[in-house]
């Protein structure tokens, strides 16, 4: 199969789900063209606001050689659009470079073994916001949505 990737939306509990098939992440350029296609499929979704994000990791490959900057390009993606992300599946070198990259550039890493478990630790996050109630320095919901 070729490099592929689609967003799914799960209007019943409000969240995207990314999927992608061999999407292998050799070099830079291949980050680049992975962070504009994503970006691409997401601006949809988030409109002018942020979504809540699910990542299969099955798919895409994240070679030792892409390791940094696919780092920093999922950071700032992931600021960009989302409010929150939770991953499953994968092989273990891309969930090596998705925990080691989340350490060391501050991004949240939520990793758990399939969707049915990212989606419940997603919907708990979701839940205890809403349980604390409104941010006293926003006026909302910290995170803006819950």
């Amino acid at each position: 199969m070729a490099w592929s990737m689609s967003f799914d939306y799960d209007a019943p509990n409000d969240v995207v789900t990314a999927n992608f098939t061999d999407c292998v992440l050799v070099n830079d350029e291949d980050v680049l063209r992975w962070r504009r296609e994503v970006e691409v499929h997401l601006a949809p979704y988030a409109g002018s606001g942020k979504v809540d994000l699910l990542i299969n990791l099955d798919g895409l490959v994240v070679k030792f050689t892409a390791g940094r900057v696919f780092g920093k390009e999922r950071r700032e993606v992931l600021e960009r659009f989302t409010h929150r992300s939770y991953r499953f599946g994968g092989d273990e070198m891309t969930r090596m470079f998705v925990l080691t990259s989340g350490a060391i550039n501050g991004a949240a890493v939520n990793h758990y073994l399939t969707r049915d478990e990212a989606l419940a630790a997603l919907k708990a996050e979701r839940e205890a916001l809403r349980q604390r109630g409104p941010s006293p320095f926003g006026g909302g919901f910290i995170g803006g949505k819950v």
